[in-house]
């Protein structure tokens, strides 16, 4: 019973008809010698999950179709080529303040040949008429016909009434460390420059033109440009000093954003920074997933980070998973990020998913040809959204001091696994408070591992390792109790690009610190592994190359931030109680009436496609005559809205 528009482009070497079938639905399309548009409204009779469209021909003959498009005509908000209602329409309920697209590493991997339909994603090549864009391949491992691009993006942010926050590539491919150069580096930059027309120019400018006769003459306005995702390297930021300098000549308003990489800690994070300061950027570009216990043990992540300078934007974060938990997790985290004046934006990350074609998870919203699921982490972030407040109220809560430490002790098996590689491991030894132990030299490659012995506090691992063949380096595993819970020194990760320290817990795994490395094959590496309470140190031929403290997890009562709306005038409070026990509490404040949003499941609770409403706010009103006492309950996320005297 829905309608929907069929395009075709097609050509043939005599008159031929061509019938397209829809579950029934039927039209015909007769081609001739010149290429021709073909355009068709088809109505099935009946429903079908599995639904494909036919393109049969009515007799022998050579025909060309060169673009084929089914839409359905009621698209969110009637665009014609617009967007699924039922997705749009879930973003548009969370009330967002901007959206970043097109998102992560799309922006960045590729040829750097604009051309190529190999090449590195480009805005001018998702604008225009649908059919005269030209399709590209990805990183992600599918295609794309650009049907979706930067004018449907800007055209969603002003239907929503949210800020658009573009990315742009900055002249590079980190994957395979291409970097543009001379007149092509200048064109990335042209690029950047003619996107700030296309936003915000008149119709009397090139791009502007464009804008104006895909249907939208007036601007859209654009505040923020982000360069780059997630590049960390000595070459991006001369580029990064180019592109502002240029963007600033031409638009000052324009608030831009570099990028601190992949990893929350580690001098490549560091160095991201520094060149931040040095250029003036408005925002730094933040983004890693790791576990719940990290979120939880770092919900104060932000409080020391300076207000002055460039600001924080978390440009993608989550933990691993989709459950309650999850939720719970980022929750008391993002009381953290509304307490800390150093933080300017943040957003989940990824958005979201087809269940049909996963190779990334979590994600925020999962969806089919028919139905969408929001998850309990798509609740958390609407919620906070919709009850955001304009300034924030400093909060003081009694007795609500992190209890005991949840951490286990940094104990366990050590051994040494080779990455897809072979490896050469010699003078080896491991120091204890019992002594020293020397092991003989061994070879392992492929997958093979060697072990070490336990270790039960401090520790000391020397070896020579020495690479003969392979992609990667090593893993080297300690405080080892099974693959889904251990430590681990990875030596040549990554396309053997980088040594880092990581922590895995119930098989999700954090990267606590992280730096760039190139194992060259033939070479011999002097190795060692420092353990010194909860400080983890690793060396490279005597030198530093990592350093992290693994926080101890202390679980707060209750997670809290306040705020005050101005035009309600409501003071509002975000509440996390990520335990099992209710949480009392008196709240100073002459309360005359509140609702309270909450959201609350059991850890494990999560939705699904067939089950989409097992996690849910609730919305309930209340009255009080003085300082309101509320229970917070297990396990949930409460946003108390107080109308107060």
């Amino acid at each position: 019973g829905k309608t929907y528009r069929l395009t075709v482009w097609a050509r043939a070497d005599k008159p031929v008809k061509i019938t397209a079938d829809l579950s029934g639905a039927r039209a015909e399309l007769e081609l001739t010698a010149g290429w021709t548009r073909h355009l068709a409204e088809l109505i099935p009779s009946k429903s079908d999950a599995a639904a494909h469209l036919d393109l049969t021909a009515g007799e022998s003959g050579t025909f060309m179709l060169a673009f084929v498009s089914l839409m359905p005509a009621d698209t969110w908000k009637g665009r014609e080529n617009g967007l699924r209602a039922d997705i749009a329409q879930a973003l548009a309920d969370m009330k967002p303040r901007f959206l970043r697209f097109p998102g992560g590493c799309l922006t960045h991997d590729g040829e750097l040949d604009p051309d190529s339909c190999c090449g590195i994603y480009n805005w001018k090549r998702t604008v225009g008429t649908v059919e005269n864009r030209p399709a590209r391949r990805n990183n992600w491992g599918y295609h794309q016909t650009m049907g979706l691009g930067f004018y449907e993006y800007f055209l969603l942010c002003e239907d929503i009434g949210c800020e658009p926050l573009p990315v742009v590539n900055g002249g590079l491919d980190p994957h395979h460390l291409r970097f543009a150069e001379g007149e092509l580096l200048e064109q990335y930059i042209q690029d950047a420059l003619d996107l700030i027309d296309f936003a915000k120019g008149g119709a009397d400018t090139q791009w502007g033109a464009v804008r104006a006769a895909m249907g939208h003459p007036e601007p859209f306005g654009l505040h923020y440009l982000a360069v780059g995702n997630e590049e960390i390297h000595e070459r991006f930021h001369l580029n990064m000093a180019r592109f502002a300098g240029a963007i600033r000549q031409k638009d000052p308003s324009i608030r831009l954003i570099g990028s601190a990489g992949p990893v929350i800690h580690g001098k490549p994070y560091d160095m991201g920074w520094q060149y931040a300061r040095e250029q003036g950027l408005d925002y730094v570009d933040e983004h890693y997933y790791q576990a719940p216990e990290w979120f939880l043990a770092h919900a104060d992540h932000y409080d020391d980070y300076p207000a002055d300078g460039p600001k924080v934007f978390l440009g993608e974060y989550a933990s691993w998973g989709n459950r309650m938990e999850n939720a719970l997790a980022e929750a008391a985290y993002m009381t953290g990020l509304q307490n800390a004046p150093g933080v300017g934006m943040a957003c989940y990350a990824p958005m979201l998913c087809n269940a049909a074609y996963v190779n990334w998870s979590p994600d925020m919203l999962w969806f089919d040809n028919r139905r969408i699921c929001k998850t309990p982490n798509y609740h958390v972030q609407s919620i906070f959204m919709r009850h955001q407040g304009d300034a924030a109220i400093e909060l003081t809560a009694q007795d609500n001091e992190p209890g005991e430490s949840r951490s286990r002790e940094i104990a366990g098996e050590l051994l040494i696994l080779a990455d897809d590689t072979g490896l050469d491991l010699s003078d080896i030894s491991l120091t204890t408070a019992e002594g020293e132990t020397a092991l003989p030299d061994a070879h392992i490659e492929g997958r093979e591992r060697l072990t070490i012995g336990h270790t039960q506090g401090d520790f000391t691992l020397r070896l020579h390792l020495r690479r003969t063949a392979g992609r990667k380096g090593a893993l080297i595993r300690f405080a080892y109790l099974d693959e889904d819970n251990h430590y681990q020194w990875t030596v040549g990760g990554w396309q053997n690009s980088d040594s880092g320290l990581e922590c895995r817990i119930r098989g999700r795994g954090s990267c606590l610190t992280q730096s760039n490395l190139y194992l060259q094959d033939g070479r011999t590496y002097s190795l060692e592994l420092r353990v010194r309470g909860r400080e983890l140190t690793a060396l490279i031929d005597g030198e530093e190359i990592n350093r992290v403290t693994d926080r101890e997890l202390r679980i707060k009562p209750l997670y809290l931030a306040a705020s005050v709306e101005d035009a309600t005038g409501d003071v509002i409070l975000k509440a996390v109680n990520v335990q099992a026990n209710p949480v009392r509490e008196r709240i100073g404040l002459l309360c005359m009436s509140y609702t309270a949003e909450t959201l609350c499941a059991a850890p494990n609770a999560q939705n699904t496609l067939d089950q989409p409403e097992n996690v849910a706010p609730v919305l309930t009103r209340g009255t009080a005559s003085g300082p309101l006492l509320y229970t917070f309950p297990g396990y949930s996320v409460t946003i108390l809205r107080m109308q107060c005297r």
